[in-house]
């Protein structure tokens, strides 16, 4: 059981949690306590009122804080797994092409060959170090935020400009990347990004004429994904 499961377990846990004390706040009693009687709890002695307060707080605050914290951290986990973007019907285009033996994407080709053992989306969508993590998360919450909403368009663009920071991290300074002289040549516009990885290397996903509802190729793309 990985931190994602412990997580999940957990958020259910304290869910159960809430609903049997908001069921128990509600109904605003407790069998055989009068008003002023007091309840033992180890060396202390706490009244029935003050028992009450105590459970109405955290039925009313601590229970959906905590399911809250629970909530965003399986969420901002969540982004790592490739599942996790197969869930949104929108990318299952990119999932399924990934997983096609036949592609010749690059996503397919990194897939198929292992040069990423698990985490393909976060891998390649993620910069380096603790600031590209976090920005990750983020784009993968916001990703969410307009999923649940609907406020996306079909189908979806990439918004902005894909580094060649998130390819040279795990290329540059191998023997394979550096054996290519032309890499030696444009490395300092590939360091820049003034020129493309992906010029040479071909597209990573799709294109959106494969991904746009009717064409030839939608139906295989948008199968349900594995």
């Amino acid at each position: 059981m990985d931190t994602v499961d412990i997580v999940r377990v957990l958020g259910t846990i304290l869910c159960l949690v809430g609903i049997v004390l908001a069921f128990r706040v509600g109904r605003r009693r407790f069998t055989g306590l009068s008003a002023d009687e007091h309840i033992s709890l180890g060396n202390a002695s706490v009244s029935q009122a003050a028992l009450w307060k105590m459970l109405a707080f955290a039925a009313m605050v601590v229970v959906p804080l905590g399911a809250a914290f629970l909530a965003k951290y399986h969420t901002f986990e969540g982004v790592h797994e490739v599942q996790a973007c197969a869930r949104c019907h929108v990318m299952r285009p990119m999932i399924n092409d990934m997983r096609d033996a036949h592609s010749q994407t690059l996503a397919a080709r990194h897939f198929r060959n292992g040069w990423i053992p698990q985490n393909q989306c976060y891998e390649c969508h993620s910069d380096y170090g603790l600031s590209g993590g976090m920005a990750a998360k983020a784009e993968g919450y916001r990703h969410l935020a307009r999923y649940t909403t609907r406020t996306y368009p079909e189908p979806i663009a990439y918004k902005g400009h894909f580094p060649n920071d998130n390819c040279l991290k795990c290329h540059l300074g191998k023997t394979p990347f550096e054996a290519v002289k032309s890499h030696s040549t444009v490395r300092a516009l590939l360091a820049s990004s003034a020129m493309s990885c992906l010029n040479c290397h071909g597209r990573p996903h799709p294109s959106r004429a494969a991904r746009t509802p009717g064409s030839p190729e939608y139906a295989e793309l948008m199968r349900p994904a594995e």
